[in-house]
């Protein structure tokens, strides 16, 4: 079965590391990423700026109406997780509130790991509907990203994630098409499709 490798898995479901537990976060989605009203945010946000809607408390005082109240695009998003790995084990429970001065640091490492954590629920859900063979390719590229992930070093410039992404789909691909140029197989390689 052909695999859409440029969009966000939705299923098999992800590893409880790939989902969202917005209890262990400090708020990072409502605050790193500018929002574009065009594309379902309710308004404009400029990056590195708290949502109006955002509490003291980092949970979103519209939540239960988003779609009612103009947030489509926030009622549909998913970090895969890397809100709480930024906030608990990079930096120890901290919050950019209560120390602003850590506020343009975490911005920018949650911006990288939301990056590699949907290419990780990307290569899970790609792993899950592969032969054998490619599987076990698929999951050491997911658990390379997971090690640069968990030593760190994903949070700063020494990982270039866009062209770490155009690497491991490119690679992505080729497995997948492997697998199902195989004899007997029911793949599509004509399915993929990504940059």
């Amino acid at each position: 079965m052909a695999v859409p490798i440029d969009s966000p898995p939705t299923r098999p479901p992800r590893s409880s590391q790939l989902q969202a537990d917005c209890t262990r976060c400090c708020g990072l989605c409502c605050v790193a990423p500018a929002f574009d009203a065009e594309q379902g945010f309710g308004f404009d946000k400029p990056a590195h700026t708290a949502c109006v809607n955002l509490r003291t408390d980092f949970r979103c005082a519209i939540h239960h109406q988003l779609r009612s109240q103009g947030f489509p695009a926030c009622s549909t998003f998913d970090c895969y997780g890397a809100g709480q790995r930024v906030t608990q084990q990079l930096y120890g429970g901290r919050d950019w509130l209560a120390q602003p001065e850590l506020a343009a640091r975490m911005f920018e490492a949650y911006s990288r790991y939301r990056a590699l954590h949907e290419l990780m629920a990307l290569l899970e859900a790609a792993a899950a509907k592969a032969a054998p063979p490619e599987r076990l390719q698929i999951q050491k590229m997911q658990q390379t990203i997971d090690a640069l992930c968990d030593s760190g070093a994903a949070a700063g410039g020494t990982v270039r994630v866009a062209e770490l992404r155009r690497s491991v789909l490119s690679r992505l691909r080729a497995l997948l098409s492997a697998g199902a140029a195989r004899p007997g197989s029911t793949a599509n390689p004509q399915g993929l499709s990504g940059s």
